[in-house]
C-alpha cells in the first residue's frame, strides 16, 4: 500500500503502487488555520509554540459589601468566611486567532497566590457569558456565571499557584472570554495578584501544535483525467489543501501530473536503492530539488513500506538507509526551505508479531523531517475495529524516540463484518480525534478498491465522518 516518509528540514511524502502514478489530497483538519506551517530554524517542521494571554480585566465582588467595587484593587480574593464575608472573582481575558497552520494543544488559566495561608482546599472555575462587564462592577450588578466548568483540589498551605484546564474555551476561537473563581472551602480565602499588582497577573497559557490535515489517496478512475479525479475527490469531501502524487520510479520534471498552484504537494517515488547509491539518478534528482517551487510546502519521500522489498532481497536495509542520506543531502543543497523529507514505514512492523524491527530502515538521526506510518485495522474481517490506542500509541513512541513529528500516510480500514459503515465512521472518527490529539502533521485515508479488498469511503457515514474531519465540522 502507501506510505509517506519524514524529510529531515522539510515535509516529503511518498508512495508509489508498482509503476502507477497515484495522487493523494490533504485538506485542513478540524481545528486548523491554515493547510501549511512555517519551518523552524533547523529546517523542521512547525511544532508546537506558547503564547501568554494576560488578564485585560479583573476584580473581585463581596456579598457583605453589595454596592462596593474593588476594580482597583491589588489583590483578588475568593473568599468563604462565617464573619461572615463572601466574594468572587471575576477576570476577562481577549483570545487571540489561531496561528495559521497550528491547533490549540492546550491551555491553562494560571492565578498566583499573594497569601499563602489560610488557603481553600479547592477552587471552582466558571464560564460567565458577559464579556462587557466594567471593572467597576459590584455584587449587586455583577454579571451571572454558569454552573462551574472545573474544579481545582489544593493540598496544603503555601500554594503559590494555581492553574485551571480552559483548553475547551479557548479552542473556541477568537475574542473575549469571561470567568469567575469562586470558593467552597469554609473558613478559607484565595488572594491571587490582580493586574494592578504588575506582577504574576492572572494569565491564560496557549499552547499550540501543528494543524492536523485531512486527506485520501486515491488513483484516476474510468480514464478520468488528473484533474477530474481530484474534483471527484472534492466532491466526496470538500476542497483539499494539500495534493499527493505517487510514481514508480524517480519523480518527473516539475510541475509533474497536475500544477496544483499554492497547494502543499507530497511527492512519493521508488526506485531501487541500489541505483540511487552508485549515482545514476544524482544528476535528475538534484535538478527536481532545484526546480521544486517555493511557493508550497512539498513533502518528498522516498521508497514508501520497504520492509516487504528488502525481505524479498531487491535491495538491503543498509543500503535503503544509506540511499536516504544521500537523497536527503542532495535535497539540503537545493536551499529550499519548503521541501520537507518524510519517510513512511508501515505500523504492522511495530507489532512483535511481525518479527521486525524499524530501526532497520530509521536512515540516521538528521537525514528525516517527519517519520509517517502507514495504520490499518487488520481485525476488519473479525468483525471488529481495533481501538485507536492500540494502532498508534507504538507508533507514537518509536516518533517520541527519534524526536520527529508523526504523520499518517495511509489510513484504512474495510467495513468489518456484520457492519454496515455506521461502526466503521464511529471508528475513523475516533482515531481522527485520537492522532490530532498526538500532534499527527496529517491523516490521509488510502480511498482505493485494493486487490484485498475496497478501502473507499462511500458509504453515507463513511463520507460524512471522513468529510467532516477534512472541513473542520
Amino acid at each position: 500500500m502507501f506510505t509517506s516518509s519524514t524529510p529531515r528540514h522539510r515535509w516529503r511524502r511518498a508512495a508509489v503502487l508498482s509503476a502507477a502514478t497515484l495522487l493523494s489530497v490533504a485538506v485542513p483538519g478540524a481545528v486548523a488555520a491554515s493547510e501549511t506551517s512555517t519551518p523552524a530554524s533547523a529546517g523542521a517542521p512547525a511544532g508546537t509554540g506558547e503564547v501568554r494571554i494576560p488578564v485585560t480585566a479583573d476584580t473581585y465582588v463581596a456579598q457583605e459589601a453589595p454596592t462596593t467595587s474593588y476594580g482597583s484593587a491589588t489583590k483578588l480574593a475568593a473568599s468563604n468566611w462565617s464573619t461572615p464575608w463572601h466574594s468572587e472573582i471575576y477576570l476577562r481575558f481577549s483570545l487571540p486567532a489561531t496561528p495559521a497552520g497550528q491547533r490549540v494543544a492546550s491551555a491553562r488559566l494560571d492565578l498566583a497566590f499573594q497569601k499563602l495561608t489560610e488557603q481553600p482546599t479547592a477552587l471552582r472555575l466558571h464560564r460567565v457569558t458577559s464579556t462587557s462587564w466594567p471593572e467597576s462592577v459590584t455584587y449587586s450588578d455583577r454579571p451571572a456565571m454558569d454552573p462551574a466548568m472545573t474544579a481545582v483540589n489544593l493540598t496544603g498551605q503555601g500554594n503559590t499557584s494555581v492553574s485551571f484546564d480552559v483548553t475547551a474555551v479557548v479552542a473556541g476561537g477568537a475574542g473575549p472570554r469571561s470567568f469567575a473563581v469562586t470558593n467552597p472551602s469554609a473558613q478559607s480565602a484565595a488572594v491571587v495578584n490582580s493586574r494592578e499588582r504588575g506582577a504574576g497577573v492572572p494569565t491564560i497559557v496557549i499552547s499550540y501544535v501543528t494543524a492536523t490535515l485531512c486527506g485520501a489517496s486515491y488513483a484516476r478512475e474510468n480514464a478520468e483525467t488528473w484533474p477530474e479525479g481530484l474534483a471527484r475527490e472534492e466532491t466526496l469531501f470538500g476542497r483539499l489543501a494539500a495534493v499527493r502524487f505517487f510514481h514508480g520510479g524517480p519523480p518527473p520534471a516539475w510541475p509533474g501530473p497536475l500544477d496544483v498552484g499554492t497547494r502543499a504537494l507530497v511527492v512519493s517515488f521508488k526506485g531501487n536503492a541500489r541505483d540511487y547509491l552508485s549515482g545514476r539518478y544524482d544528476d535528475q534528482m538534484r535538478q527536481w530539488f532545484a526546480g521544486a517551487p517555493r511557493d508550497r510546502d512539498i513533502y518528498w519521500v522516498y521508497y514508501h513500506e520497504p520492509e516487504d522489498n528488502i525481505r524479498d532481497g531487491e535491495f538491503t536495509a543498509a543500503e535503503y538507509r544509506a540511499a536516504w542520506q544521500r537523497l536527503s543531502a542532495l535535497a539540503d543543497a537545493a536551499g529550499n526551505p519548503r521541501l520537507f523529507a518524510t519517510q513512511v514505514l508501515m505500523q504492522w512492523t511495530l507489532v512483535p508479531a511481525s518479527g521486525l524491527d524499524w530501526r532497520d530502515y530509521y536512515p540516521g538521526d538528521g537525514v528525516l523531517d517527519v517519520l509517517a506510518w502507514d495504520i490499518y485495522n487488520y481485525d476488519s474481517a473479525k468483525g471488529r475495529y481495533l481501538a485507536p490506542a492500540t494502532l498508534v500509541d507504538p507508533a507514537v513512541a518509536v516518533n517520541r524516540t527519534v524526536g520527529l513529528p508523526i504523520a499518517v500516510a495511509e489510513l484504512g480500514s474495510h467495513i468489518a463484518a456484520g457492519d454496515d459503515g455506521t461502526a466503521r465512521a464511529v471508528w475513523v472518527r475516533a482515531i481522527n480525534q485520537y492522532l490530532s490529539q498526538r500532534g499527527s502533521l496529517w491523516n490521509l485515508w488510502f480511498d482505493l478498491s485494493w486487490p484485498t479488498g475496497d478501502y473507499r469511503l462511500r458509504d453515507p457515514s463513511g463520507v460524512s465522518a471522513w468529510r467532516d474531519f477534512c472541513q473542520g465540522a
